[in-house]
């Protein structure tokens, strides 16, 4: 009896043990199954694209123009669809022989064939459009300067990455009938909204290199500090930033950005000036064309002498000796402090670490020389600003006395929805009297006095010439003088103050008047001088 109690035990003992075992096998299977599986699967990376950049519009500034790139398992039916996509005969035979997943360029997306999916793959840079705002990445795909480099954290996390998985034998050949499965990761759309109008940004880029100068353009939007437009020249290729490099015009410069002697635009803060402290504007003086200040001769800019003249005509024919006693009457320290209030001096943050230069305004040791205060007076000497600062003085003085901050970002696009990056603001830093009696100056000198080549094509419009002397001689000994005009437009309700520099342009009523007329009459023909106070911002 204990004989069978043991053999029954042990019977059932080894039932349970194979039982066990049975378990076991049937688990490491599974697992070995599930793992092959995971092994067969083969992955084709497609694009991982940056988030975009649009214009104030919605229109993109990068991602604007596409390549077709196919992802192709290899079969009969593939290589007959895609015979004619191949240089040769040869490059299709050898790349079909093959029996392992691949990408290739295609010209089209119109194929249709199972074993191969097309998609578009954006372009990050179709052209130089805005190059010095948008800035470019490295071979990483690391924003290295520009909205790249300010946003590159964003830009990277909402950009859209696209691959496509396939299953592969264990010699990695394509299983037939598999198919591909399609994996996207972020979006298409999410990006920076900047305020410039991609039309009359890439319209003043065309007025700068039709020229053949270096310089800039600047548009301002009166109603709240947008930038239109800032166009740098001469420009460079986001796609081959290394070619350019070397070139001695430094076209990575962003000449709107950098300080440079403004000669006589800054008549217009003289005046601003003088008549803020109750000068009169009919208060006349007499050119003789030079006024000696201590023993030191200075030249008006018409040799001959403007004669007797009042303030209107002394800033519509930009008479220097006018400008040099009134500088004298209003006194250097109140002249300063308005230039101060008109934030010379003072970088303009246009994004996060993104900023113009400072330029410089002389101390008020340096203008106890009567000298340099004459200087001064009429723009020259130590005296630097940027175009920005040009263009935020015409246009406080075109938006009856209010300084706009100027605007280069309008917020951030994600998920559908706008989240506005920068806040409207203005300050008042003259009275609307004054700006008014400015406008009529500056109409003035496009109407009738050095500033006729201003004069756009379509309507009227205000504005100032300058032909800024730097003390700078180049190879020929001839000094560099760099040519501004910096106007509003139109002339009744402006709505945009627009600045042109042009590098050593030696004259602005002739070099530098004429561009601000084409940008006037691009502004018109892109029916830009009348748009409705509240646009919604669509994104394409």
């Amino acid at each position: 009896m204990g004989k069978r109690i043991v053999a029954l035990f042990g019977g059932l003992i080894l039932l349970f043990s194979s039982m066990i075992w049975r378990l076991s096998w049937l688990s490491r299977k599974e697992d070995f199954a599930q793992a092959a599986t995971r092994q067969s699967a083969y992955t084709l990376q497609i694009s991982e694209s940056r988030g975009m950049i649009y214009d104030c519009e919605g229109q993109a500034l990068v991602n604007d123009r596409f390549d077709y790139l196919a992802a192709v398992l290899p079969s009969n039916e593939s290589a007959a669809a895609l015979r004619g996509q191949f240089a040769t005969a040869d490059a299709w035979r050898e790349k079909m022989s093959g029996r392992m997943p691949f990408l290739m360029k295609v010209n089209t997306d119109a194929i249709r064939c199972e074993g191969v999916e097309v998609f578009s793959v954006p372009n990050r840079y179709s052209d130089d459009t805005a190059s010095h705002i948008i800035g470019y990445v490295d071979a990483d795909g690391v924003g290295q300067t520009g909205i790249e480099r300010v946003f590159n954290s964003f830009l990277k996390e909402v950009g859209e990455t696209i691959s496509v998985r396939c299953q592969i034998d264990a010699v990695g050949r394509a299983l037939t009938g598999s198919g591909m499965e399609i994996l996207k990761e972020g979006s298409q759309s999410d990006g920076v909204v900047l305020t410039l109008h991609k039309q009359l940004q890439r319209a003043c880029e065309s007025i700068l290199s039709g020229a053949g100068v270096n310089g800039a353009i600047v548009v301002m939007d009166l109603r709240d500090g947008s930038l239109r437009a800032v166009a740098s020249a001469p420009g460079f290729d986001p796609r081959d930033v290394a070619s350019f490099m070397d070139d001695p015009d430094s076209p990575l410069v962003n000449r709107a950005f950098g300080a440079y002697a403004v000669g006589s635009t800054f008549k217009l803060l003289v005046a601003a000036a003088a008549l803020e402290q109750g000068i009169y504007p009919s208060q006349t003086y007499v050119c003789d064309g030079w006024l000696d200040v201590n023993g030191q001769i200075f030249k008006c800019n018409q040799l001959s002498g403007h004669g007797e003249i009042d303030m209107k005509q002394a800033v519509a024919h930009s008479c220097n000796c006018y400008f040099i006693q009134l500088a004298q009457q209003i006194g250097a320290q109140n002249l300063r402090k308005m230039a101060e209030r008109f934030g010379f001096s003072k970088a303009d943050l246009l994004a996060d670490t993104m900023q113009t230069a400072t330029g410089n305004l002389p101390d008020a040791q340096q203008l106890e020389n009567p000298a340099e205060l004459a200087n001064f007076g009429f723009g020259q000497g130590l005296l630097t600003a940027t175009p920005i600062q040009i263009c935020k003085m015409v246009a406080a003085i075109a938006n009856n006395g209010n300084l706009l901050a100027p605007r280069l970002v309008e917020g951030l696009y994600t998920g559908g929805v706008m989240r506005e990056e920068t806040a409207f603001s203005a300050n008042r830093v003259l009275s609307e009297q004054t700006a008014l009696l400015l406008r009529g100056f500056m109409e003035a000198a496009v109407s009738e006095g050095s500033g006729r080549l201003a004069a756009p094509t379509a309507g009227t419009a205000g504005g100032k010439t300058a032909s800024a002397q730097t003390g700078i001689f180049d190879e020929a000994g001839e000094e560099i003088v760099h040519a501004w005009f910096g106007g509003f437009y139109p002339a009744k309700e402006p709505r945009y103050a627009i600045v042109v520099f042009v590098e050593n342009g030696q004259s602005g009523n002739q070099v530098a008047a004429p561009l601000f007329a084409r940008v006037a009459d691009s502004i018109s023909g892109l029916g830009l001088a009348q748009i409705p106070e509240n646009t919604t911002i669509t994104v394409e």
